[in-house]
Formats: C-alpha cells, sequence, structure tokens
C-alpha cells in the first residue's frame, strides 16, 4: 500500500528537512552510552522505520568486538564515536558490517580526513535523500569528495564507492518509507 497524496507531501517535506548532525554540531564533552544512542537515534531518525531501533547498546559493543567502532575510554564515547555510529548505521541498511569495516579502514590506509568525509557523507545523504522524496526530474548521483590532511582530494575510487552506497542508502529509505 502506497501513501496518499497528503501523507506523500507530508513525508517529501519532512525529508526535505532531514538533518544529520554534522562534527561541529556534537557535543565536544565525552558522552555516556545512552546519551550516544540517542544522537544517533535522533540524527537518523528520518530513516527509521515504525517501531524500528536503529542501534541499541548491543549493536555498539558488536560494533567495538569486531573493530568497526575504536573501543571506548572508560565507558565514554566521543565525537569520532558518535560520528562513526552515525555512518555505520546510515549504511548498515545496505553494507554488509564487513563491507562498512573495510571502506572505513580503506579510508584511514588513503589517509583520508574522517571528520571531513563524514561532513561530506552527512550532506550528500541528506540531499539524495531530500531528492529521492521531490518526484520531479532526473535523480543526480550524489558526489562525494573525500579530502586528506592537506585538503586535496585523495582516493577517489572509495568517493565512488561511498556516492554509490549514499545513493543506494536514499533509494532503500524511499522504497521502505513510501510504501
Amino acid at each position: 500500500m502506497t501513501l496518499d497524496e497528503d501523507d506523500a507531501r507530508a513525508l517529501a517535506r519532512r525529508m526535505r528537512e532531514a538533518h544529520i548532525m554534522r562534527i561541529d554540531e556534537m557535543p565536544r564533552i565525552e558522552l555516556y552510552l545512552d546519551q550516544v544512542l540517542a544522537l544517533v537515534s535522533q540524527s537518523l531518525s528520518f530513516m527509521a522505520l515504525p517501531g524500528e531501533e536503529l542501534i541499541t547498546g548491543s549493536m555498539v559493543n558488536n560494533y567495538v568486538k569486531q573493530r568497526v567502532v575504536p573501543a571506548p575510554r572508560r565507558r565514554r564515547y566521543t565525537r569520532r564515536h558518535v560520528a562513526t555510529l552515525t555512518f555505520v548505521c546510515a549504511f548498515k541498511r545496505v553494507f554488509s558490517i564487513n563491507e562498512i569495516k573495510a571502506l572505513y579502514e580503506a579510508c584511514i590506509d588513503e589517509g583520508v580526513n574522517v571528520a571531513s568525509a563524514y561532513d561530506e557523507l552527512a550532506g550528500a545523504l541528506e540531499q539524495a535523500v531530500a531528492q529521492r522524496f521531490e518526484g520531479e526530474g532526473a535523480l543526480a548521483t550524489p558526489r562525494v569528495t573525500l579530502v586528506g590532511a592537506s585538503g586535496a582530494e585523495v582516493a577517489p575510487g572509495i568517493s565512488r564507492v561511498m556516492a554509490a552506497g549514499v545513493e543506494a542508502v536514499a533509494d532503500k529509505v524511499f522504497v521502505e518509507r513510501s510504501l
């Protein structure tokens, strides 16, 4: 069953207004797990289905054990943890955890500025999701540019994979929320 016209317009408006928290918007202080769960859930609430938990403490513990997410220090989490968990929760809709881990490790190996990459992916995902719900015109492929510490572009192959991932997540959100 698809949405009626009024519901579809309201959903499109909500998706245009979706905002994924950027690095500079995250708290500068160390956080407890329940605070991290709340931040990630709030940031990605636009993609959650009714009754769906986007992230739980058990998931975080598993991601730490699998070394997808760095271990917290003294049970406290930093901005890097929040950003990594947001990235994992968004991309796990279309990638396996092993693929996400390989992508993250490839970024580190290529010298990608992780904070810049996170902000770039957040913006690209917001735009791609909004575009899917607008319903007019051709869909543009998201552009993702990864930069290194110097600010120069690095890892064009990973950038293409990230752009494809953003597009796949946006398509998946569109399908899930439209039905």
